[in-house]
């Protein structure tokens, strides 16, 4: 994932879905479900190398900002039943931020999020709905974590298998100020065009 971040552990979504989620990006533990409906991607940023692929499509890419630091974007993805994509979406996000609160005192710690009109390219006909949420933890180090998480149905699904499918598109910047390092250039432009990128 990155050099100096803390690995994100399983944990589980709402009881409401009733899906593991591995929020881990690393490729030992990435989530991936045979017979997945949708194939979830993104176009890397100019100068992301490509460095996983899942079903077949690009995952994560990575490039250098300066030595020991760099720019990572990964898409990872989770299934569930359908009890609504509204709360499969807000579960989900509430999962994330619950596990940052974890890891992070709340004076050092910043989350939001917010519904997201970006619906990425390809979609299933009917609701796919998305939620964008942002995360910055302080320490010595500042982990700033822009997301992009959306949900929908899936169509004609087999008999007993879930019938929801998520994917959330993460870019990562991470530095370290008493290095004199500063946050990434054109973060927010580089992570609206990626997200604007996602397609299924």
């Amino acid at each position: 994932m990155r050099a100096t971040a803390k690995p994100l552990l399983p944990v589980l979504l709402g009881l409401s879905v009733l899906a593991l989620v591995a929020f881990c990006p690393d490729a030992a533990t990435r989530n991936v479900f045979e017979g997945f409906s949708k194939a979830p991607t993104f176009t890397p940023p100019a100068g992301c190398m490509p460095r996983e692929q899942t079903y077949g499509v690009l995952s994560k890419c990575e490039t250098d900002i300066a030595p020991g630091r760099g720019f990572v974007a990964v898409i990872d993805t989770a299934v569930g039943w359908f009890v609504g994509e509204k709360v499969f979406v807000t579960d989900h996000v509430a999962e994330i931020k619950a596990y940052w609160a974890h890891e992070y005192p709340p004076d050092k710690l910043t989350f939001s999020s917010k519904a997201s009109d970006m619906v990425p390219g390809n979609a299933p006909p009917g609701a796919t709905l998305c939620i964008q949420y942002s995360m910055t933890g302080k320490t010595e180090t500042v982990l700033h974590i822009e997301g992009l998480t959306c949900a929908w149905r899936v169509e004609n699904p087999a008999a007993g298998q879930q019938n929801v499918e998520l994917f959330w598109l993460e870019a990562y910047d991470e530095y370290t100020p008493s290095k004199g390092q500063q946050p990434m250039p054109s973060f927010d432009l580089i992570v609206r065009d990626l997200f604007a990128s996602a397609r299924l």
